[in-house]
């Protein structure tokens, strides 16, 4: 079995295993591609002609550029897009934005993942901070990877400057909470238990707990609920799995239960929300 098939969405991974930065102009086809993720990095990727729409999990994202758009890992996503698109796609893997490296950097990553979509007012600017970006990737000098992550910092803040709107920064030191965070993202069958993610990051289910509550302002037992819900929806809207197929990839040992779960948190049966997301 391959590896998509076990997520149940196509894979691309466009940064070979070595990598942790990479830096490309957008393709400028007119394409509509199928629903995938990009499991192990981070993608921005910035438009700034283009016209059509992204699929970000279950949001359908008009694209009027210029914008950027933040994947994390594990995010499913496609485009349908109508007209010649022109940007720049960035990918980056968690090592890249370690705050061994760069607090600054690691927190402006986490204010996005917050945002996920943000207009672009003065796109001259940005253009010129992505083509000292792209001239510095291509560069490869002795110290690469520090100019990349200091430019990569400047364009992320000035991104993040073009949006008014309040953001609660996570601590510095709730590197525990990024690990939980990373492990739901991870391929494979979901566990539903907050004693299981407790136990491979060390700490108690109580002090999980306090930590997810402190950074998020929700318990690890919301947060597992929350990603269970969001799989299911990416699995029924994004596949043809059916119900029974669904329950079994999110770790529910009897379908039933699964619909009563869906049912419960989204006001739906999951028969009922893909048919009418589907309309």
């Amino acid at each position: 079995m391959t590896k998509a098939e076990t997520t149940g969405f196509g894979l691309k991974n466009k940064l070979e295993s070595e990598q942790v930065f990479k830096l490309s102009r957008f393709k400028e086809v007119i394409k509509r591609t199928q629903p995938h993720k990009h499991d192990g990095y981070f993608e921005l990727i910035i438009l700034l002609e283009g016209a059509g729409f992204h699929w970000v999990d279950t949001k359908l994202l008009p694209i009027s550029p210029p914008l950027a758009f933040f994947l994390s890992p594990g995010q499913v996503h496609c485009w349908q897009l109508t007209a010649i698109p022109k940007g720049f796609v960035i990918m980056f893997r968690a090592d890249f934005v370690d705050p061994r490296h760069s607090t600054e950097l690691y927190l402006l990553v986490q204010q996005l993942e917050q945002k996920r979509e943000i207009l672009i007012p003065d796109p001259a600017t940005v253009s010129d901070q992505l083509l000292a970006l792209e001239k510095a990737y291509q560069n490869g000098s002795q110290n690469q990877l520090v100019v990349l992550r200091a430019l990569l910092q400047l364009l992320l803040a000035r991104l993040l400057e073009f949006n008014d709107q309040e953001v609660s920064v996570p601590k510095t030191g709730d590197l525990i909470f990024r690990r939980f965070m990373e492990l739901l993202r991870q391929p494979g069958p979901l566990e539903h238990r907050v004693f299981h993610y407790a136990s491979l990051l060390g700490v108690t289910p109580q002090h999980l707990n306090t930590i997810c509550r402190r950074v998020h302002g929700k318990s690890a037992s919301d947060l597992i609920s929350e990603h269970l819900i969001l799989e299911g929806k990416r699995f029924l809207l994004h596949t043809d799995r059916n119900v029974t197929e669904v329950a079994e990839r999110l770790g529910f040992t009897d379908p039933s239960h699964f619909v009563k779960f869906f049912k419960r948190r989204v006001g739906q049966t999951p028969a009922t929300f893909r048919k009418l997301i589907r309309l």
